[in-house]
């Protein structure tokens, strides 16, 4: 079995989406030699790096992270490899047909954009998904839809909609190739959470 850690680490360094996203803060406040123990404190937005949203984060009222059955956390999931990718080129409806597998399964978009996650034009320049595309992933009845990019605006509206949470800025998909994966990510239960950061791990057999 192989494990590949699809998750960008938590540090000062994490880039936001708008400038009215909260900026991330990791302070040590404990110390081996002053207090025989290292403690850190933690200052993120739910929406910072590697994170899930949920349905709440666009629509008033609908579900939060916290409301979800926890088994959706951990669900068969196809790759879909659409590397290379130029700068801002839309991921098509046609594209994407071309390649879905198997209805009823997670999604996971693989454009290799995560090796650019920080830089200035990160959000600015990413490959993104087409509205139709996203609308065709919703018939096809995914129960998540994750990538190694942002998402649209639209797109949230299209996919939280139905229900199905979005799982952003994943990393190292040059490790994954196209196919079936074990897809395991548990954000923080946060209590009314809109989004969370989380861990996300992609299990090969």
């Amino acid at each position: 079995m192989n494990v590949v850690d699809l998750t960008h680490p938590i540090s000062t360094e994490l880039p936001v989406y708008f400038p009215w996203h909260p900026k991330t803060d990791l302070e040590q406040t404990a110390t081996y030699q002053n207090n025989r123990c290292e403690v850190r404190r933690l200052s993120i937005g739910t929406h910072s790096g590697t994170h899930i949203d949920a349905p709440s984060h666009v629509f008033e009222g609908k579900p939060t992270l916290d409301q979800y059955d926890p088994a959706l956390w951990y669900v068969d999931a196809q790759v879909l490899d659409f590397t290379p990718r130029e700068p801002g080129e839309e991921i098509t409806k046609d594209e994407i047909e071309k390649k879905f597998r198997k209805k009823g399964v997670g999604v996971l978009l693989k454009t290799g954009w995560d090796v650019r996650f920080g830089q200035k034009d990160y959000y600015a320049t990413y490959p993104p998904i087409s509205n139709e595309a996203a609308e065709y992933l919703v018939t096809m009845e995914i129960p998540v839809l994750a990538a190694d990019t942002p998402f649209t605006l639209d797109v949230h509206y299209i996919i939280l909609k139905h229900g199905i949470p979005l799982i952003t800025n994943l990393n190292n998909t040059a490790r994954l190739t196209e196919g079936m994966i074990k897809l395991i990510a548990a954000p923080l239960l946060i209590k009314g959470g809109d989004g969370a950061p989380a861990r996300v791990l992609a299990v090969i057999a």
